[in-house]
C-alpha cells in the first residue's frame, strides 16, 4: 500500500474528476477496505446533472461499492483480513432507541449518514470515498458477502437493501397482484423481490430493452403504455374477480404517477419508492384516497436488518443483477462512466476501482 490513494469527486455540475489523499489510518473499531468496484448510483448522477443542489461540491461520492478487507484494528472480531465486503452506508450508531427497536436507520440521529451533507472532512470532502481504492469503516458496519459473488454485483447490496425495507412496508402475501411501474434498476429488483415473497408480478415499461431484460429474468406480464393501453392489458393478466392488490412507482416521473392513480383499484396500496429532481408533479386529492380506500406507503433507506437480508438474496442468487450492470469503466474514466451512466433507458454503470 502506498502513501497516496485515489478517489473519485464530483467536484461541479457535469465534472467528475479523480483526486489524492493520503493513505487513511484506522481506529481500534476499524477496518481498511481495498474497493474493487463502486456503481454509479441515480443519486450520483442526479447530482452529476445539476439537479440536486442541495448537494455540496466536492463530492467523494460512493456508497454501491464492494472491496476486501486489508487491515483491521485491534479490537475488529467479525471479519479478518481477505473477506469480501460491503458497508452500511447509512452508519447507524447501533445504541440509540431507534436503532434498539431495528428501525429504519434514517430515524438514527447519530447515524455517518445523517452528518454527510453537513460538513467537509479533513479533505474538504463531503461523501463517504465509497469510489475510492482505499475506505474505513466501523467494523459494526461491515457485512461479510460470499467471495464468489463478482464485486460490481455485491455493490447492489444497499439498493436492494431499500427495495427490502420498501417489500416489508407494502406488506406482501403470497399470491397478490403487484403492478411494477418502471423496469429500470430499482424496478427489476422490486420485481424480484415481491416475487421472492409471493407475489404475482406485472411490469410496466416504456422502454423497450428494459422491458426484454424484465423478460430475461422471467417475467411474462408485460406492459408498454406507448402500445398498449395499460388498464385493458392489466385484465388480460388477471382472472375473474381479481384485481392489482398493490402498485410500486418504481420510476421518478410524472406520467407514472399519473398511470398508478389510473390503474389503482379500490383497497390498492401504493408504494412510492422513487423520487426525482426535479420534483413530478402528483395530483393526489384526499377525496380518491378516502373513497377508494388507497393506503399511500412512503418508503426510503433501511434498516440493518435489510441489509443483512439483501446481502442474503445476492449471496444465494435468490435475486439476479448481473443482467443490471450496463458497462465498467476503470476508475481514470470517470468522467466517461458518467457520460454514459445519465443516457436514458440505462441501468448500472460500475467504475473498476482496483
Amino acid at each position: 500500500m502506498g502513501d497516496k490513494i485515489k478517489y473519485g469527486v464530483l467536484v461541479a455540475d457535469k465534472r467528475a474528476e479523480v483526486h489524492q489523499k493520503d493513505m487513511p489510518s484506522i481506529k481500534a473499531d476499524e477496518v481498511l477496505i481495498n474497493n474493487k468496484a463502486c456503481n454509479i448510483c441515480t443519486t450520483d448522477y442526479q447530482q452529476w446533472l445539476g439537479d440536486r443542489p442541495h448537494q455540496p461540491y466536492p463530492m467523494a461520492f460512493g456508497h454501491e461499492n464492494s472491496g476486501v478487507v486489508v487491515k483491521i484494528g485491534s479490537e475488529v472480531k467479525n471479519c479478518k483480513i481477505g473477506d469480501h465486503v460491503v458497508v452500511n452506508v447509512y452508519g447507524p450508531c447501533l445504541e440509540c432507541t431507534n436503532c434498539r427497536k431495528g428501525e429504519n436507520s434514517i430515524y438514527c440521529e447519530n447515524s455517518l449518514a445523517s452528518k454527510e451533507l453537513k460538513s467537509p472532512d479533513e479533505n474538504g470532502m463531503y461523501g463517504f470515498y465509497g469510489c475510492g481504492e482505499y475506505q474505513v469503516a466501523k467494523s459494526k458496519h461491515i457485512f461479510k458477502i460470499k467471495e464468489d459473488l463478482p464485486f460490481a454485483e455485491a455493490g447492489f447490496v444497499e439498493p436492494l437493501a431499500t427495495v427490502v425495507c420498501g417489500i416489508h412496508r407494502l406488506r406482501i402475501k403470497v399470491g397478490e397482484k403487484v403492478l411494477v411501474i418502471g423496469a429500470g434498476t430499482m424496478g427489476l429488483l422490486n420485481a424480484q423481490v415481491a416475487s421472492y415473497y409471493g407475489a404475482d408480478v406485472i411490469i410496466s415499461e416504456l422502454f423497450e430493452n428494459k422491458l426484454e431484460t424484465a423478460k430475461k429474468l422471467g417475467f411474462s406480464k408485460i406492459i408498454n403504455p406507448n402500445k398498449d393501453n395499460p388498464e385493458e392489458k392489466i385484465k388480460e393478466f388477471l382472472d375473474e374477480g381479481e384485481k392489482i392488490d398493490a402498485i410500486i412507482i418504481a420510476v421518478g416521473a410524472t406520467s407514472a404517477y399519473k398511470q398508478a392513480l389510473q390503474i389503482a383499484p379500490k383497497g390498492c396500496r401504493l408504494l412510492i419508492f422513487a423520487a426525482h429532481f426535479p420534483v413530478p408533479d402528483w395530483d393526489l386529492k384526499p377525496n380518491p384516497v378516502h373513497y377508494n380506500i388507497w393506503e399511500i406507503i412512503g418508503t426510503y433507506g433501511c434498516s440493518t436488518a435489510d441489509y443483512q437480508e439483501a446481502v442474503a438474496l445476492l449471496s444465494k442468487r435468490d435475486v439476479n443483477v448481473n443482467l443490471l450492470v450496463d458497462a465498467k469503466y476503470h476508475l481514470k474514466d470517470i468522467q466517461k462512466a458518467f457520460e454514459d451512466a445519465v443516457i436514458p433507458g440505462k441501468y448500472r454503470i460500475s467504475i473498476t476501482i482496483s
